[in-house]
C-alpha cells in the first residue's frame, strides 16, 4: 500500500492506495508532511455495493446519506455504468473501484473520488464555486454560474489591479480562530489556475451580466441564500451538512457579500475597487 497526504488550508488529507500514484501538479503543491486530519483507502473490489435506502442523483453521481454514514457510487461520463463508490460511515472512510480499472488511477480520478467536501465540512469549511484573488494580503470571491464571468473578473484584477489570481474556479472558506479565510484547491476548471495559498477573506462577489456596473451589498439573507447555492454539498452526511450551514451564516454575519452587475472590463474592477475603498 502507498500513502501520501494533502493539505487543504488547515485540513490534512491521507490517502492509502493500493499501487503508487505518481503527482504531478497542481496536486503535487498541496503534499503535506504533517500529521493526517483523515486517512482514505482505496481498493478494489469486483463488485461496487448495491443502491441501499433512497437515492439521490446529481450529474454523474448517485448517493445516499443515513445520518452519519454517506455512500456515493460514480458513473463514467454520459453513461449509466458506476464505475467506484466512496462509503464514508463515521470515521471509516474507503472508496472502491472495480477491479478492471487497476493500474489507472492518477492525481485526477483520487480527488475526484476522495469526498473532500465531506472531510473539509467536518472541519468547519465549505467549497464554494468561485474564483479567487489575492489582493493587499486578503482573499476577494467571485462567484456565479457557470459562463457569466467568473475567472473574466478574476483575470480582469491581474491584469488592472496586480492582484494574483488564486483560482478561477473553486474556493475553499473556512474558519479558524473566529477569522474567515479563503485558500486554494487543486481544481480550476477551465481556467487551469490553482495555486495552494490561504488568506483572511475580505469579500465575497456575486456576479451578473449587464451593459452598465451597478453594485449593491446583500443583505444577510440575501448572501446566505447566494453562497448556498453555490456550495459544494452532494452526499455530505447530516452533521456535516449542519456545519456547512453554519459557516455560511458565519460568512455572511462577517464578511461583506456583494451583487456586482458589470460589463467584462476594466471598469467593473473599478467600480469594486471604489465600494471596496481598496
Amino acid at each position: 500500500m502507498e500513502s501520501k497526504k494533502y493539505k487543504f488550508f488547515d485540513t490534512i488529507i491521507e490517502i492509502i492506495t493500493p499501487e503508487k500514484i505518481e503527482d504531478v501538479e497542481p496536486y503535487r503543491s498541496f503534499l503535506s508532511d504533517g500529521i493526517p486530519d483523515f486517512a482514505v483507502v482505496f481498493e478494489y473490489v469486483e463488485k461496487l455495493p448495491e443502491f441501499v435506502g433512497e437515492v439521490s442523483s446529481n450529474d454523474d453521481i448517485a448517493f445516499s446519506v443515513n445520518g452519519e454514514k454517506s455512500i456515493c457510487w460514480y458513473s463514467m461520463p454520459d453513461t449509466d455504468e458506476y464505475y467506484a463508490c466512496r462509503i464514508f460511515d463515521g470515521e471509516n472512510l474507503r472508496v472502491q473501484l472495480l477491479e478492471k480499472f487497476q493500474g489507472k488511477l492518477w492525481n485526477g480520478i483520487l480527488f475526484n473520488l476522495l469526498g473532500y467536501e465531506e472531510l473539509i465540512a467536518r472541519k468547519n469549511g465549505v467549497v464554494l464555486h468561485a474564483s479567487m484573488i489575492l489582493k493587499n494580503g486578503k482573499t476577494i470571491l467571485f462567484t456565479a454560474p457557470c459562463g457569466t464571468g467568473k475567472s473574466t473578473q478574476a483575470d480582469l484584477w491581474g491584469k488592472y489591479a496586480d492582484a494574483q489570481i488564486i483560482n478561477g474556479d473553486k474556493a475553499l472558506v473556512s474558519l479558524k480562530d473566529d477569522v474567515i479565510f479563503a485558500g486554494g484547491l487543486p481544481f480550476a476548471g477551465s481556467s487551469k489556475i490553482c495555486k495552494n495559498i490561504s488568506a483572511p477573506l475580505m469579500a465575497i462577489v456575486c456576479l451578473g451580466q449587464a451593459k452598465e456596473n451597478t453594485i449593491r451589498k446583500l443583505s444577510e439573507r440575501e448572501a446566505f441564500v447566494s453562497l448556498l447555492q453555490g456550495n459544494y454539498r452532494s452526499g455530505l452526511t447530516k452533521d456535516s451538512a449542519q456545519k456547512t450551514i453554519d459557516v455560511i451564516e458565519k460568512v455572511c454575519n462577517t464578511i461583506p457579500v456583494y451583487k456586482l452587475d458589470c460589463v467584462p472590463d476594466k471598469t467593473a474592477v473599478e467600480c469594486l475597487e471604489r465600494e471596496l475603498k481598496i
